[in-house]
């Protein structure tokens, strides 16, 4: 358990990282990239969350397929269904110029966009930061 729980920290610690460089982006009115960097954020702390539950999860990116992994653990996760399906969104249509017909990123995706996936993220990672708290105690980081 303790190899899971340093791997969850790890995770966990980038995944508040990204939805920094999230805000970061998002104030500076780079809002596509503010939205990829939200998705990573959901996804890395769901990775951390089934680190925690004892499951490795790095073979997927999918906040979606996280989220169903994370529900068996702990329904809290359901309340997230839509959440995951905005995110991906973002996983490419935030970085490729082919992959929103009639535009690029950085032209279509909105101000509105980044707030709303930023807010969405960081329910995640705040519900993981939590579910942590709750199953190793209010001991720092492990090193």
């Amino acid at each position: 358990m303790a190899a899971f729980a340093k791997e969850a920290d790890k995770w966990l610690r980038q995944s508040e990282y990204d939805l920094r460089a999230a805000e970061w982006n998002q104030q500076g009115g780079y809002f596509a990239p503010a939205c990829f960097w939200a998705q990573q954020a959901a996804a890395k702390a769901l990775r951390a969350f089934l680190f925690l539950s004892g499951e490795d999860a790095r073979e997927t990116r999918s906040v979606v397929e996280l989220l169903d992994r994370a529900m068996t653990y702990d329904e809290e996760f359901k309340r997230f269904v839509r959440t995951g399906t905005s995110l991906d969104l973002y996983y490419k249509t935030s970085r490729f110029p082919d992959a929103i017909p009639g535009g690029i990123p950085a032209e279509v995706i909105s101000d509105k966009d980044s707030t709303d996936a930023i807010r969405q993220a960081g329910d995640i990672v705040a519900t993981v930061a939590r579910r942590r708290k709750e199953k190793l105690g209010t001991l720092p980081y492990l090193s």
